[in-house]
């Protein structure tokens, strides 16, 4: 019984001085626990607290792009609002990206958000939210957030808070995270995220380094085609201009505009071959309501919304068909991932240009509802030009 309360201790002390999931705010340590290999996988456990602890004055939102695209050290962001943290969540709906903004907010510091919005995260088959309630039920892990979706404070908050850093202490798969975080301190390339929530993506570096570039847009351009293909996808419910994404984001919006909390929107990059596949797949039409709709809402709101999706040199660099050590494209990791140099410009675009070296091209356009029909036209235009002269997926 005492080797077994002293081993418990042991892994208990180990997992709290790595603190493999950058869920405790452990200081990391050079040589020990400076890389987080393990933090990819408990994210969306993880960052919501953190960002509680961190105490940011600007929130970065969305799902994996941004987090790997919006770099919260960068010189753009205004003094006054540092620190900014990156709470991007990849896999998660806009439900959940709107909830852990309105929990990272809440009674905090918080003066700006940036949310960047995905297209693929508003399309649903067409019977999926018929009738949708609003609030609709509440969700196991909003458990762990400090407010619930009518703003009201959540009294199961702390408790569940306690429980999750209990149970992570004393686990053993902590404790496995733990020892292989140790292992991976020599490994440059190996998964990481930093305190500020951002993935530097140093793992695509070593995939590209072995096996090329074109393996990553190969294989994201067959799930790219095999989500966009479905059968009945639709960013609306039934015959309303509704749908629960889009109350989300009017959700999120309301309550950020109660509490005097500045929201930029903002549309993803996108490379060509996504913008193709969206084109291909006769989805262009929604995807130019979408927008329609967006700034319907943002204007709604007094929000501003830039679409960094349009067709420019940054997006239509040619596919990647080297072997393994060959070039890099400058802007993006694969179809649906852009750089951090490109979240360098679209960072300059929206804070007016104050920083940075000049742009070659604009990265993106600012949407106003007097301009917003005639860009949309060129856009279509574009994208109808580049597939007629033979541009396909790779």
């Amino acid at each position: 019984m005492l080797w077994f309360l002293l081993l418990l201790v042991g892994a208990t002390l180990v997992n709290l001085v790595v603190d493999p999931y950058a869920l405790f705010g452990t200081p990391r340590i050079m040589g020990l626990s400076q890389i987080k290999p393990a933090s990819a996988n408990r994210l969306r456990i993880s960052k919501p607290y953190q960002v509680r602890s961190n105490q940011p004055r600007t929130l970065v939102g969305g799902n994996s792009r941004p987090e790997m695209g919006i770099d919260p050290g960068h010189v753009c962001w205004p003094d006054d609002m540092r620190p900014v943290y990156n709470l991007g969540l990849p896999g998660v709906g806009v439900y959940r990206q709107a909830r852990t903004l309105q929990h990272a907010s809440y009674m905090s510091d918080v003066g700006l958000i940036l949310w960047g919005l995905d297209f693929a995260d508003f399309l649903s088959p067409r019977h999926a939210y018929n009738n949708t309630p609003w609030p609709p039920g509440k969700r196991e892990y909003e458990d762990g957030l400090v407010v619930n979706a009518d703003g009201t404070e959540n009294s199961d908050y702390t408790l569940t808070r306690f429980q999750t850093y209990l149970t992570t202490l004393v686990s053993l798969d902590t404790l496995v995270d733990s020892l292989e975080t140790v292992f991976q301190q020599d490994n440059p390339y190996s998964s990481n995220r930093l305190d500020n929530g951002f993935n530097p993506a140093r793992d695509y570096i070593s995939i590209i380094r072995s096996e090329g570039q074109q393996v990553l847009f190969q294989q994201k351009n067959r799930e790219i085609e095999k989500r966009f293909s479905r059968e009945g996808l639709t960013i609306f419910s039934g015959h309303e201009n509704s749908s629960e994404e889009f109350m989300s984001l009017e959700h999120l919006l309301s309550s950020m505009a109660r509490q005097n909390i500045q929201v930029y929107l903002f549309i993803n990059p996108y490379h060509i071959d996504y913008l193709s596949a969206i084109y291909r797949n006769g989805l262009w039409n929604d995807f130019e309501l979408w927008k329609l709709q967006l700034v319907k809402i943002a204007n709604r709101y007094h929000v501003p919304i830039w679409d960094f999706s349009i067709i420019t040199r940054y997006n239509t660099e040619p596919s990647p068909r080297s072997e393994a050590g060959g070039k890099t494209l400058d802007w993006f990791w694969e179809p649906a991932h852009y750089k951090r140099e490109v979240g360098d410009m679209m960072l300059q675009t929206m804070f007016s240009g104050g920083c940075g070296g000049a742009q070659a091209e604009p990265v993106g356009a600012k949407l106003e509802r007097a301009n917003v029909g005639s860009f949309l036209e060129k856009e279509r235009s574009k994208i109808a030009a580049l597939l007629a002269n033979g541009r396909k997926m790779n």
